[in-house]
């Protein structure tokens, strides 16, 4: 490829992130409703509590913090993609809104599954959060409350809006 096109390439290129950046998804914080939550419905130990929310809480609860990089396209619209399905999927802050209330168990019994085999948080998430990693130390309160809720493992399934 010459230099004149490779040029007009790279132009092209940096002209379409530019338009890029005006087409936005919206990255939104419902209102948070304690009532609502997973804690007043379920027990959950303070430690647990403080686990789900550091490693789990920007993507399975109302209160996302939306980094800088969550403004910049392409990259916003996957990151509000992955919040929006993380809240649908599992949502902490709105426990009482949920769609499939008899996998609640199974839902929970996952979590140390998720976490032992390093599905969640998802690595592209804890690569960027170094707080979302979860030692041993944490990990074995996580799982042995998340265990009390039985033994059931989720089929894998597309979730649909």
């Amino acid at each position: 490829m010459n230099m004149a096109r490779a040029r007009k390439v790279v132009f092209a290129l940096v002209g379409l992130l530019v338009v890029a950046q005006f087409i936005q998804p919206k990255r939104t914080n419902p209102p948070v409703i304690p009532s609502r939550s997973l804690a007043a419905n379920i027990r959950v130990p303070v430690p647990v509590q403080g686990i789900l929310r550091r490693a789990c809480g920007d993507c399975h609860s109302n209160q996302t913090v939306w980094p800088w990089y969550s403004h910049i396209a392409p990259l916003s619209w996957v990151i509000v993609d992955d919040v929006n399905e993380g809240r649908r999927h599992m949502n902490f802050d709105d426990w009482e809104n949920r769609q499939r209330p008899k996998l609640d168990n199974a839902l929970l019994a996952d979590i140390c599954k998720e976490v032992k085999d390093k599905g969640m948080p998802p690595f592209s998430y804890r690569l960027m959060h170094k707080p979302s990693r979860l030692t041993p130390k944490e990990i074995g309160p996580l799982c042995a409350w998340s265990q009390s809720f039985g033994t059931v493992t989720l089929p894998r399934f597309e979730m649909t809006p």
